[in-house]
């Protein structure tokens, strides 16, 4: 619930104690403007701010902490998430990392473990990551596995441009119109986005996605348990502090974020 969450954040904070006085690597604060539409529910909004927090440890390790809040008028609840990271710097630009990360609503609680990597270059950014889900939210159904992948790429003049994929794969969540069979079924979210980048670590970017459900034969007219296609618009404002963070929250509802 939202004391688990920050008691996680609070662990991380306490476990960063004794880093604060070798190196505080950055922090990133967001916030973020949606506009979706559901093809079961329509249009809604939503509204995210988040936080992180990243210290180091040594030379090559470092842990970092992040915050977020998910609210709409059209939610009985609002979203909070927690994540924790340990990183390794493998080389400049180079960093592979764990993360754990709790995210609640209403009265389902979600636990995710994965694995990451980032790696940067003077124009470009490659991200990605690989979890194991433990979640309530869809009864005895279980989530097999979550994935992540983004490029962003400079254009020139600040300007940025990028492209996100993510994916979990749900036990049985997905139904054949026209059998009526359930089979696992996979919701992808894509995303292209925009990002102008202004001096002292702000930015402003735009994005735009789709969310869409595949099952083990993508001609079949499939639909998943409980949810439908989705298509948005994000509009949202960033601020690095110092170098700012590696990673962000890892969640398994924040698609269209």
């Amino acid at each position: 619930m939202k004391t688990q969450i920050f008691a996680v954040l609070a662990a991380s904070t306490i476990a960063a104690g004794p880093a604060m006085a070798q190196q505080f690597n950055g922090a990133t604060v967001s916030g973020a403007f949606q506009s979706l539409d559901d093809e079961s529910v329509g249009e809604y909004e939503v509204t995210s701010f988040a936080g992180g927090v990243e210290f180091g440890i040594s030379t090559d390790f470092a842990i970092g902490a992040n915050a977020e809040i998910i609210s709409s008028d059209d939610f009985e609840d609002d979203f909070f998430i927690g994540t924790v990271h340990g990183m390794y710097t493998a080389a400049p630009g180079t960093t592979f990392g764990v993360f754990y990360a709790s995210e609640t609503f209403d009265d389902f609680d979600t636990d995710i473990l994965g694995i990451e990597g980032a790696f940067t270059t003077a124009n470009s950014t490659f991200e990605g990551y690989l979890g194991a889900v433990d979640s309530d939210y869809f009864g005895d159904q279980d989530v097999l596995r979550m994935l992540g992948l983004s490029l962003e790429f400079g254009v020139g003049s600040g300007v940025s441009l990028g492209i996100e994929y993510e994916s979990f794969r749900l036990e049985d969540g997905g139904v054949v119109v026209d059998t009526g069979e359930r089979e696992d079924a996979s919701l992808t979210d894509t995303a292209l986005f925009a990002r102008y980048s202004f001096a002292q670590g702000a930015s402003v970017y735009a994005k735009a996605g789709r969310e869409r459900l595949f099952g083990s034969d993508r001609d079949d007219n499939l639909r998943l348990v409980g949810v439908n296609s989705t298509e948005y618009v994000t509009v949202g404002a960033e601020f690095d502090f110092g170098a700012g963070t590696t990673f962000g929250s890892r969640s398994l509802f924040n698609f269209g974020g």
